[in-house]
């Protein structure tokens, strides 16, 4: 009995255990399934909301960053900033690869001084395909006027290479087709960008990407072209006065009694560098240039220096001499050499300040406007040098004793009578 009681009360446990969570569903309310028409729709997919108006909207901040004139679209609308042009004189709307230029930039708008500015390059081309811009650097930013004035200095990138053929007709060329034209693209972009949108300035200008090997190249030939003209005049010239087969250098200062002229090697040396100068940089602008007034003092100095000569020296001897190279500095009287201290004091500066003439058209790409301490320094040595060359030529020098006159020869007469006595 005591068994069939246990499992009457196992029985009964299970029964119960099983019938809880039928009785929980039973309680549950049913709903029928609503019909497919009747489900409710799905929330909308979140988009991002819609840019203000007159906003552009901007790149993501590493890409524009990274390339800011060939993901920043240009602005239909003219106006907002624009490309003050520089002053009179030597323009510098050209630079070959690797020289500075500077742009000035007016803005209506006040550019923050924390803006990012990019300066980018390509070649101008005349049809609707354009190349990429190629980004610079700059390399020095001045903001003034309450941040409405921009200057901007960069250099031309070596990148830009391989311009657009002469012959296609593709590119943009001034000059003649000497110059390739290339387009700018400077950028003034706030770091933060608020309701005037993200870019502060945007303006576009054209200028010459030169080529300083082929401005050389040119000048050179110039100068080796007027070098031969001169030498075979002077050789013509010299010829006639009893003087041949001279070195082509020394040939263009020997004077005609055989005197290397130190006044006309100032005035040869002067002539070859500022022309050579004028062409090589013009060259390189492909436009006339403007020859700065020292430059102009140094060539009227050496060519008055030179006629004065021509005038004190009066008329050439009938025996010239060869010449040589030290009578550049050595002074002859009475077939007596000396070194003459004048003579080297105005060869010396010469040298010197031509030097720093070819340096400066070279490292600048323009002619150098003479320092005026150069000039009376250049006038004082001249000066001397003609006061020496008056004063040596104007000293009284002792007369060479005169020949003694023969002895008659014996009258044959009067030396037969003798004889005969």
């Amino acid at each position: 009995m005591r068994r069939v009681g246990l499992a009457c009360a196992y029985a009964w446990i299970t029964i119960a255990l099983m019938a809880a969570p039928i009785g929980a569903a039973a309680q549950a309310p049913t709903q029928p399934p609503a019909p497919p028409s009747q489900q409710p729709a799905a929330p909308p997919p979140q988009t991002a909301p819609a840019p203000q108006a007159n906003v552009t909207p901007p790149p993501s901040a590493p890409e524009a960053r990274r390339d800011p004139c060939n993901t920043i679209e240009k602005p239909l609308s003219a106006g907002g900033a624009s490309i003050v042009q520089e002053e009179a004189g030597q323009l510098k709307n050209w630079q070959p690869p690797g020289g500075e230029i500077s742009f000035t930039v007016r803005s209506f708008e006040e550019i923050p001084a924390a803006s990012y500015v990019f300066v980018c390059f390509r070649w101008a081309r005349k049809g609707v395909q354009q190349d990429p811009f190629v980004p610079a650097r700059p390399v020095h930013l001045d903001l003034s006027d309450n941040g409405r004035l921009l200057k901007v200095t960069v250099v031309v990138p070596y990148d830009l290479h391989n311009p657009p053929s002469r012959f296609s007709g593709d590119g943009e060329y001034a000059a003649y087709y000497l110059v390739p034209l290339a387009d700018v693209r400077i950028l003034a972009i706030r770091k933060q960008p608020d309701a005037k949108g993200e870019v502060a300035a945007d303006v576009s200008h054209r200028i010459g990407v030169t080529s300083a090997l082929w401005a050389s190249l040119l000048a050179l030939a110039t100068a080796i072209a007027a070098f031969g003209i001169l030498t075979l005049v002077c050789h013509r010239r010299l010829k006639r006065a009893g003087l041949a087969n001279l070195n082509p250098l020394i040939c263009v200062i020997t004077t005609p009694d055989g005197y290397a002229s130190l006044s006309q090697l100032q005035m040869v040396l002067w002539t070859f560098v500022v022309a050579t100068s004028a062409v090589y940089v013009m060259a390189l602008s492909g436009e006339l240039i403007e020859v700065t007034t020292g430059t102009l003092v140094l060539l009227g100095i050496s060519g008055t220096v030179t006629v004065a000569v021509k005038l004190r020296d009066g008329t050439p001897s009938a025996t010239p001499r060869q010449p040589l190279w030290s009578d550049l500095f050595v002074n002859e009287v009475n077939g007596v050499r000396e070194i003459d201290i004048t003579r080297v004091q105005m060869l010396y500066f010469t040298l010197i300040t031509a030097a720093f003439v070819v340096m400066r058209v070279v490292t600048t790409y323009v002619i150098p406007e003479i320092p005026q301490g150069f000039q009376v320094l250049m006038g004082i040595s001249n000066a001397v040098y003609f006061g020496s060359k008056v004063a040596t030529n104007a000293a009284p020098t002792a007369a060479p004793a005169p020949d003694p006159a023969p002895a008659p020869a014996p009258d044959p007469a009067s030396s037969a009578s003798a004889q005969s006595g």
